[in-house]
């Protein structure tokens, strides 16, 4: 009996995709409170940019209004310039890419200061297509430092430190603030929201990064511990239902709530496994199959489908009558099982009764699991840059989920993921492969 139900519960994992990461998180000590001192490193060797002969000259748009009194900035005769690397992308690759923005500076008679226009990410030397590529490889592709700068040196002939990589992640961040508020709406929206969490490394510490996904949508947060707090208040005022695990913290949320049927299946399983002498739990389990095999093969003949599912309401009532209200069990391991079922009794068939709430927590732990590869890879983050990281890890997720070249997006500078296209260039031999959008002088 015992191998008939592990084969029924492994078909049933396996209909869920379910991938849970059994890799321990390493923790790297650090030298906490102590102040390193501006500047490179001593011994460093000191490198001075040359500035670089532009190839073309773009027009620079002057500053409507006063960055200090937000009056209105009158045009002036004094102009300003500013070079910028960036690359240019196409359907055969990418290149460098050097153009002078050049424009005329606006005055504020107010406080009598001229300004110059306004620039993507502030006045970098380095255009939006550039950061573009480093966000995407350090993301996307998970290199490290260092293998970002090599990269740089080898295929473009830019030198750069590592630093550098850590500015562009957060101008990028601060740049996309936009396109995370768009996610945050829709994923509001959406009738359920799959919420997760994960111990990561930052700087020698452990903190918690936490998961919101409607399967289309990503949103990513930071924490220093595990209170969900930062879940109440994403999800304050909402209608939907909360998919989760059976983290006791998620009980607070004040919504209704689908419990994930996969981490109960997993539980079950391994016990059996480890005690396989147990006669009382292998019947509670068998009795547990009965009721579950059923519904999750209704699942995967007709979708999740209220109409089909609504039926099983009948049995699920039947089984807590028959196995977990009215029967008295001896063994630890089955009352174990049996206060769980007890606990969770609103929470673990919530699907059965609406339209297109899944039965498990998988695409929560899919949205994660990106970011545990990417620790394992790198061992730890850096507090400052981190919320940034996950601002843009959410939108490349996002991207992900919706089949979106997250390199497309970020070059594209558009804000809205949903409205993101691909438009080819039908101009021969151009091959441009993102809106017309360059980047350089906005």
């Amino acid at each position: 009996m015992g191998n008939e139900i592990h084969s029924q519960f492994q078909a049933i994992l396996r209909f869920a995709h379910a991938g849970y990461d059994t890799k321990k998180i390493n923790f790297r000590d650090s030298k906490s409170g102590e102040k390193r001192k501006a500047g490179a490193p001593k011994g460093h060797p000191g490198y001075q940019r040359p500035i670089p002969s532009a190839q073309d000259v773009i027009p620079w748009d002057p500053r409507k209004v006063c960055p200090q009194c937000n009056s209105d900035l009158l045009p002036s005769d004094q102009t300003a310039e500013k070079t910028i690397i960036d690359l240019n992308f196409t359907e055969n690759g990418c290149s460098r890419q050097i153009v002078k923005l050049k424009g005329l500076q606006g005055y504020c008679p107010k406080c009598r200061k001229h300004y110059k226009p306004e620039s993507v990410h502030g006045l970098s030397l380095f255009g939006h297509g550039f950061q573009s590529w480093v966000v995407y490889q350090r993301l996307s592709l998970r290199l490290p430092y260092d293998g970002i700068t090599q990269s740089l040196e080898e295929q473009f002939g830019e030198k750069v430190c590592f630093g550098l990589i850590t500015q562009i992640i957060k101008r990028l961040g601060a740049f996309y603030a936009e396109t995370e508020n768009l996610l945050v709406q829709q994923i509001l929206a959406s009738p359920f929201v799959h919420v997760d969490e994960t111990t990561i490394n930052v700087q020698g510490a452990g903190f918690y990064a936490w998961v919101f996904t409607d399967g289309q949508h990503v949103v990513l947060r930071m924490t220093e511990t595990r209170e969900t707090t930062v879940v109440a208040e994403f999800l304050k005022g909402y209608k939907g239902i909360l998919v989760s695990d059976f983290y006791g913290g998620y009980d607070a949320i004040e919504c209704q709530q689908q419990k994930c049927l996969v981490h109960l299946i997993r539980d079950l399983n391994d016990d059996l496994w480890k005690f396989p002498f147990d006669g009382e739990y292998q019947e509670f389990v068998a009795e547990v199959k009965a009721l579950l095999v059923p519904i999750i093969e209704m699942v995967h003949q007709y979708g999740l489908l209220r109409e089909y599912l609504h039926v099983f309401r009948k049995q699920v009532e039947l089984f807590y009558e028959k196995v977990i209200l009215d029967r008295t069990y001896h063994s630890e391991l089955t009352l174990k099982y049996q206060k769980r079922f007890k606990l969770f009794r609103a929470n673990l068939f919530t699907f059965l009764d609406h339209d297109g709430i899944p039965w498990n927590n998988n695409m929560a732990e899919r949205a994660l699991r990106h970011l545990v590869i990417q620790e394992n890879i790198s061992r730890t983050f850096y507090k400052s840059v981190l919320p940034h990281h996950l601002l843009l890890m959410g939108i490349m997720q996002t991207c992900r989920f919706q089949n979106k070249s997250f390199l497309k997006f970020l070059v594209s500078q558009e804000k809205d993921v949903d409205g993101f296209r691909i438009e080819k260039s039908t101009s021969k031999g151009s091959g441009v492969l993102v809106p017309a959008k360059s980047g350089i002088g906005k």
